[in-house]
């Protein structure tokens, strides 16, 4: 098997500047994590393919996943030698930089357009209520308003339904009228079958005349 290389956290050169050396050994521990993890995933892969490989090829991958977990030891040690360097550079003054502090704000406080907000909001819900009912309104109004001259033609329509209603009362008036006079000669005349007449009788009535 092969032995591990270590990977060595090299120091920082003397009259270096200790917030660039810090910075450069968050870099370096980022980049070895980065190492790590991509390692870690080769040599889950290798182990997934293991089963399915033949035995003629199977010595030969299980050699480079030792290989690969050989290095995965390496990068492990590098990352805790770096985590170590970055705690030993945080400690030289001048290493960490304060954040300047935030400028003082100016104008109105934060409160100031919260009530802005909320009054805008207040006045502005009715007048846009106000407004579109207006405009519906005014929408109605358009669509109701007909022409005159169609008015008039309305007018002049139901006038003529009218007479011809008139009319037409008036005929049914007379037919009920000509039914009911029909029906009283009907009932003088008189009605039912008509009853036979005796020849003597007749024969008698010719002698008088």
């Amino acid at each position: 098997m092969q032995e591990p290389t270590v990977i060595q956290i090299r120091p920082a050169p003397p009259g270096a500047n200790p917030a660039q050396v810090l910075e450069g050994l968050k870099e370096q521990r980022s980049e070895l994590r980065n190492q790590l993890e991509r390692l870690e995933d080769q040599r889950e892969n290798m182990i997934g393919e293991l089963a399915a490989t033949p035995d003629a090829v199977k010595k030969a991958l299980e050699g480079r996943i030792a290989t690969v977990h050989s290095r995965i030891s390496e990068v492990h040690a590098a990352v805790a030698e770096a985590d170590m360097a970055v705690a030993r550079a945080s400690a030289v003054p001048g290493a960490i930089v304060p954040e300047p502090p935030e400028p003082p704000r100016s104008g109105p406080p934060e409160e100031f357009w919260v009530f802005i907000a909320i009054l805008t909001m207040v006045f502005a819900i009715p007048f846009s209520i106000a407004f579109a009912r207006r405009i519906w309104r005014r929408g109605a109004q358009v669509v109701t308003n007909i022409p005159a001259e169609i008015s008039d033609r309305f007018n002049r329509v139901d006038q003529a339904i009218d007479s011809i209603a008139v009319e037409v009362e008036r005929i049914g008036e007379g037919q009920r009228y000509l039914t009911r006079v029909m029906a009283e000669q009907q009932k003088s005349i008189g009605g039912g079958a008509a009853e036979p007449v005796r020849q003597s009788e007749r024969e008698g009535q010719q002698v008088r005349r």
